[in-house]
């Protein structure tokens, strides 16, 4: 396990992009195991995005197990708390951020991981600060809630569309940038409206069938 007393990036300042900071954290991994704790602290402020949009992207497809949307959808609740909230770091219990991953594991994981961010990366850029200001990010955490929870509930093909806007916005809080947030958060509205008329128009027909 990595030593916490040590500097992630002990030669500077972390990356300025983050399949940097992925590829380098996997170059530094060290020892057989890894806890969540060291995890989250290497991936800084930006562990926030990195993870709503790594949980999030599971749900875009139908659940190959029984609610297995369930499974990735509580973890997108509790980082979209944290947003809301104004936490800008992850704060993990202590009884979950003692829990260890195989370094071997991650060393697999990560690069495949960098590798599919870095061929977004020119996509995203900071842009549009008004987005990113502590009050904008508290608006869009509320969203993002409730965004997770449909994702989270066992309802038919009913996470897809919410889990793609958490990824997007996702992706937007890890770079900055307010365009992709804004497009998320819009996707995400108009998944969930589309969401209840269909509720509505479910419930309507079963309501003339009684």
């Amino acid at each position: 396990m990595t030593d916490p007393s040590e500097p992630i990036f002990p030669s500077g300042a972390p990356p300025e992009k983050t399949s940097q900071l992925l590829r380098q954290f996997a170059d530094q991994l060290g020892g057989e195991r890894v806890s969540l704790e060291d995890v989250v602290a290497s991936l800084g402020d930006r562990g926030l995005g990195v993870l709503m949009a790594i949980f999030a992207v599971p749900n875009i497809f139908p659940a190959p197990i029984p609610f297995g949307n369930v499974i990735f959808g509580i973890p997108v609740i509790i980082l979209a708390v944290h947003l809301m909230l104004g936490w800008p770091r992850l704060v993990l219990p202590k009884s979950i951020a003692r829990r260890s991953i195989g370094a071997s594991v991650l060393k697999s994981i990560t690069p495949r991981l960098a590798g599919m961010l870095a061929r977004i990366e020119p996509l995203l850029k900071p842009r549009l600060p008004a987005v990113s200001t502590p009050a904008a990010e508290r608006v869009i955490g509320l969203i993002c809630v409730v965004l997770s929870i449909l994702s989270a509930l066992p309802i038919p093909f009913g996470h897809m569309v919410p889990a793609l806007a958490l990824m997007v916005i996702g992706l937007g809080l890890i770079e900055h940038d307010g365009v992709a947030i804004l497009l998320g958060a819009a996707l995400g509205i108009a998944g969930v409206l589309v969401f209840g008329l269909v509720v509505f128009g479910l419930a309507s027909g079963l309501s003339h069938l009684i």
